[in-house]
């Protein structure tokens, strides 16, 4: 949608460019590295892998990057949570120049505000949330790492973290990310708050600090959408994962750790990328189970990827009407809007298609280099690593290191792809209707 010549969409992907090319320069500078220069094939994947709050990595971060290294993807991952048009549209206010109305549009649309909403006022909330929670996760962490780590390392970790956690990265300084804490419910616990207070969405989050201020304030559609299938994905996810690990990677520990780790695997899943458990080791039905995860994603507007909840919730909800004889869409005393329910399936498929075309690419490409020896089949190790990649998620079977130039290349667009594109067909779709569009007579056509 062009607003007096400017696509906000376009805009935006262009910032996230940026980002990822400015971030690539500096990994690529002999300093970024421990054990000399990294790549530019595989500066470019782990400044993509960043920006786009992803956590797919092809050099580990904890022993391949020095702490220059280490700080710059810190920033890309803070710069990609937040959105680079956020911190554009705070460069331009503080410099003090007129927003255009594109950036404000844009600013405005991107944490879903409602209508008449002030750009510098929300740009603000959402700044100040951010950093209040990632400095509350920082400070709980602190207390945990302290007693493994020194006082300045603990620090460090424990900021590093919170950022990674909240923006739903998955990237750590440990090389066997957080399988050393899979005992420590308390520390599972953290990460969760602080991944699915990131996942929810600024909208979300704001309208639940209005309601625990005023009972009486009104929850839109959106948050309760997100809300409940927040809530049902967990319990649902929970569930599948501690019935299908009990006697796998769950073997041998106690009930309470047992459910406190397949809860984490379903937090992390949908987008976060840190585990608690070995993703090799799993079983095939959970790896199926993170998969449709990882397709399905966070909520709109918040730091997380994937089609999101609220595309899955309207697309059931559609079926569900339309099965028992209704001819609109509604839900807690709500219709939903044929816009969204249009914008919701094109989404669906375009995400469907664009993570087959990668599937494809990187069969075709990587089947005779890779010597696939893998405990996993050929097909699950690169469905699962596109789909990470496409749901920004992270988590991975081992697969990534092991890719060609070409195939880094392919999961690099596609982290991009799961960032960007759909965030840029939100914005084309947003908008009424061209004005002297030609409607032609209907016909009806044969389907199912």
């Amino acid at each position: 949608m062009e607003i007096f010549g400017v696509n906000p969409g376009r805009r935006i992907a262009a910032y996230f460019a940026g980002a990822i090319i400015v971030g690539t320069i500096l990994l690529s500078l002999p300093v970024s590295g421990s054990n000399g220069p990294i790549g530019v094939i595989d500066a470019l994947f782990t400044a993509t892998s960043a920006v786009c709050v992803t956590g797919l990595t092809v050099i580990d971060t904890g022993t391949g990057f020095s702490l220059f290294g280490q700080i710059v993807i810190l920033i890309l991952i803070q710069l990609g949570g937040l959105g680079i048009m956020t911190f554009a549209t705070a460069l331009f206010a503080a410099l003090g120049s007129t927003l255009s109305f594109g950036d404000r549009f844009g600013l405005l649309q991107s944490f879903l505000a409602k209508d008449g909403g002030k750009p510098i006022s929300l740009l603000k909330a959402v700044i100040i949330t951010t950093l209040s929670l990632e400095l509350i996760g920082a400070i709980f962490l602190f207390f945990k790492f302290r007693v493994d780590f020194g006082i300045a390392k603990a620090a460090y970790y424990a900021i590093f973290h919170s950022v990674a956690a909240f923006c739903n990265a998955g990237f750590s300084t440990f090389s066997s990310n957080l399988e050393n804490y899979r005992t420590d419910i308390g520390m599972i616990a953290i990460f969760s708050a602080l991944i699915i207070c990131g996942g929810l969405g600024f909208a979300v989050i704001h309208e639940l600090f209005d309601k625990l201020r005023d009972r009486n304030a009104r929850l839109s559609l959106h948050t309760k959408l997100c809300l409940t299938g927040t809530l049902a994905l967990l319990v649902i996810g929970t569930a599948s994962f501690f019935v299908a690990e009990y006697q796998n990677a769950l073997q041998g520990r106690s009930f309470i750790n047992g459910l406190a780790n397949a809860f984490f695997q379903s937090v992390t899943s949908r987008t976060a990328g840190f585990n608690t458990i070995p993703q090799t080791g799993l079983t095939e039905l959970s790896l199926m189970i993170t998969m449709l995860l990882m397709f399905i994603g966070a909520c709109p507007g918040s730091t997380g990827g994937g089609i999101k909840i609220t595309t899955l919730a309207v697309i059931l909800l559609l079926v569900y009407n339309r099965f028992v004889g209704r001819n609109y869409i509604t839900v807690f005393r709500r219709s939903i809007s044929q816009e969204s329910i249009v914008r919701a399936l094109t989404v669906f498929i375009l995400s469907s298609f664009v993570i087959l075309l990668a599937i494809c690419l990187l069969m075709f490409i990587e089947k005779l280099p890779l010597a696939h020896n893998i405990a996993h089949g050929w097909l699950d190790e690169v469905m699962f690593e596109t789909i990470s990649a496409f749901g920004t998620v992270g988590l991975s079977l081992g697969l990534t290191p092991k890719l060609s130039d070409f195939g880094k290349l392919v999961i690099t667009l596609t982290m991009f792809t799961g960032r960007i594109g759909l965030l840029t067909l939100a914005y084309a779709l947003a908008g009424p209707l061209k004005q002297g569009e030609i409607v032609y007579a209907e016909e009806p056509v044969m389907t199912g």
